[in-house]
């Protein structure tokens, strides 16, 4: 079984924490995860880590239960949405002498994956959507450029006709098309923005 890590799951034990809420509670959750993950490495056996990336309602914690739930590793349930971030899992990772593997769950429609933030218990502004999905592509480019060597999946979250949340892996010949894919989705927080005000 995996050892999991979320800053998600760490709000809902801290005191007066409720959904409508979520919002103010992220930074001492996620520092409070920050801490748990360094931890992890120093003191759990495993030798792979997984790094989950994506924005916010993209379907990583899903994936996690239905896909992940079986592997003996640490996964860091996160949107890894900045730079600094990333450098800073990497570093930790990297001198642990863990193997690292990431996860990105792409969506395959930003509009239904903003109805879908819109709709969860858990309250944030729209402007976190915007910063995660613009900030987790422009990072995962980042990191394949920065680390060649780095397996980085890309799944695509999609609803079925029966509203089922299902994920498809993005499988690539070689590395480059993987980066020429990645730099293919790069978008700005004004692009997302106009995507979806325009097909709202």
């Amino acid at each position: 079984m995996p050892v999991i890590i979320s800053a998600d799951e760490i709000k809902k034990q801290l005191p007066n924490y409720s959904p409508d809420k979520a919002e103010s509670f992220h930074r001492q959750s996620a520092k409070m995860a920050d801490r748990l993950f360094t931890r992890a490495l120093k003191e759990n056996p495993h030798k792979e880590v997984i790094l989950l990336s994506g924005g916010t309602a993209s379907g990583k914690t899903e994936f996690l239960s239905t896909q992940l739930n079986h592997k003996k590793c640490i996964i860091f349930d996160a949107t890894l949405s900045t730079e600094e971030g990333a450098k800073i899992k990497l570093k930790q990772i990297y001198k642990a002498s863990k193997r690292l593997v990431i996860y990105a769950i792409i969506p395959d429609d930003l509009k239904r994956a903003f109805i879908a933030f819109l709709n969860r218990d858990r309250k944030f502004s729209d402007a976190h959507f915007y910063k995660t999905h613009s900030g987790s592509r422009k990072v995962l480019l980042w990191v394949a450029l920065k680390y060649p060597t780095l397996e980085i999946n890309i799944v695509e979250s999609s609803y079925t006709r029966t509203h089922t949340l299902q994920f498809l892996r993005v499988e690539f010949d070689n590395k480059q098309k993987t980066i020429d894919y990645l730099r293919k989705i790069q978008v700005t927080e004004s692009d997302i923005i106009s995507h979806i005000t325009s097909q709202l």
